[in-house]
C-alpha cells in the first residue's frame, strides 16, 4: 500500500482508497497470508526438531484457527472488487449487492436445515462463498448480454475459488468417519450405514503379498450399495506393510474404506469415511487453472 499511494500520479481527479486497484492489492495481501500461514506451518515443527530435540505436527486444527476466519472477508472483497470502478470507488449496484446477500443467506439457512447442522463459523464461509458464487454468474450474465468476453478468466477463477471453498466447507462439515472392528462375516450398523465383512483373500503378486478385504456398503437412507475392497500388502524387500484404502468416488460423494489388522486376533480395525461432493473440490481447482491459462489469451479490461 505504501508503494502503491507513494508512486501514484497526482492529477486533478480525486484517488479513493477503494477503487479496484485497491482492492487487488488487498486480496494479493490476504493470498500473501495463507501462503506465509502454510509456510510457517510447514517449516515450524523441521526448525523444532532440528533445535530442540521436539518432535511436533503442524494440523488441520491450526490452519481452522488461523486461516478459515480471514477468507470469510476475502471472499466478499473479491465479489466487491469486481464491481468496483477502476479510477474511483464507484459501487452502482448496491441494492444488487444486498439482494444476492440475502439470497446467500438464504440458501445457507437451507444447507444448515437440511444437514440438521449449524456452526457459525461455518455458515460464515457458506455464506461469504454462495456470495462470491452468485455474484460471478450474475456477472457472467452480464458479460453475456453485452456479447463480450474481456473478464471471463476472472470469472471463471472467481466462481472455482467461491465453489472450492463451499465445498470444502461441505466437505468439512458434513463427513462421515467411523472406527470399528470387524471379523470376516460380522456387520456394523451405524447412521445411514451398514458395512458387511464378506471375505478375505491373499493375492500373491510379483512383489508383494495382498491381503484383500471384500466390504459391502450399503446406505439404507438411499437404499444404495457399494463394494468396496481394501488391501493390506506386505512387502518382502525390504520388509513393509502397507494399507491400501478402497475408493468408490463419483460426483456426490466419496467412499473410503481401509482396514489393518488387530494385533492377535482375527479382527481387522475398519476405518469408513463419507465425504459428500469432494470430486467438486478437484473441479473447482482446475476452474480457477484454467482462469489463469484464460488470461494468457484476453485483452485487458477496460
Amino acid at each position: 500500500f505504501i508503494v502503491f499511494f507513494k508512486k501514484i500520479k497526482t492529477t486533478n481527479q480525486i484517488t479513493y482508497a477503494r477503487n479496484r486497484e485497491t482492492f487487488i492489492l488487498t486480496n494479493n495481501y490476504f493470498m500473501i497470508f495463507y501462503l506465509m500461514t502454510v509456510f510457517i506451518g510447514t517449516v515450524y515443527p523441521i526448525f523444532t526438531e532440528v533445535l530442540y530435540q521436539t518432535k511436533i505436527s503442524v494440523g488441520p486444527p491450526f490452519y481452522n484457527i488461523v486461516i478459515i476466519p480471514i477468507v470469510v472477508p476475502f471472499l466478499f472483497l473479491m465479489s466487491i472488487g469486481a464491481q468496483s470502478s477502476w479510477t474511483s470507488y464507484r459501487l452502482d449496484n448496491f441494492k444488487s449487492i444486498i439482494i444476492i446477500l440475502l439470497l446467500a443467506i438464504l440458501i445457507n439457512i437451507f444447507i444448515s436445515y437440511f444437514f440438521k447442522s449449524y456452526n457459525v463459523l461455518s455458515n460464515l464461509i457458506f455464506i461469504s462463498s454462495l456470495f462470491l458464487i452468485i455474484s460471478t454468474i450474475k456477472d457472467f450474465y452480464k458479460l453475456k448480454n453485452k456479447n463480450s468476453f474481456s473478464g471471463l478468466s476472472r470469472i471463471v477463477s472467481h466462481l472455482g475459488f467461491g465453489l472450492l471453498v463451499f465445498f470444502i466447507g461441505i466437505n468439512h462439515n458434513f463427513s462421515v468417519e467411523k472406527n470399528f472392528n470387524l471379523q470376516v462375516g460380522q456387520s456394523e450398523k451405524f447412521g445411514d450405514y451398514k458395512v458387511d465383512f464378506k471375505k478375505l483373500t491373499t493375492k500373491k503378486k510379483e512383489n508383494h503379498l495382498a491381503i484383500v478385504g471384500n466390504f459391502q456398503i450399503t446406505n439404507i437412507r438411499k437404499n444404495s450399495e457399494k463394494s468396496l475392497k481394501p488391501e493390506i500388502r506386505i512387502y518382502k524387500n525390504p520388509e513393509t506393510i502397507t494399507y491400501e484404502a478402497s475408493i468408490n468416488s463419483n460426483f456426490f460423494e466419496d467412499y473410503y474404506l481401509t482396514m489393518s489388522n488387530v494385533s492377535r486376533s482375527d479382527f481387522y480395525n475398519i476405518k469408513f469415511q463419507n465425504k459428500p461432493f469432494m470430486m467438486w473440490v478437484w473441479i473447482s481447482a482446475f476452474m480457477i487453472s484454467i482462469g489463469g491459462f484464460l488470461r494468457l489469451f484476453e485483452k485487458n479490461e477496460k
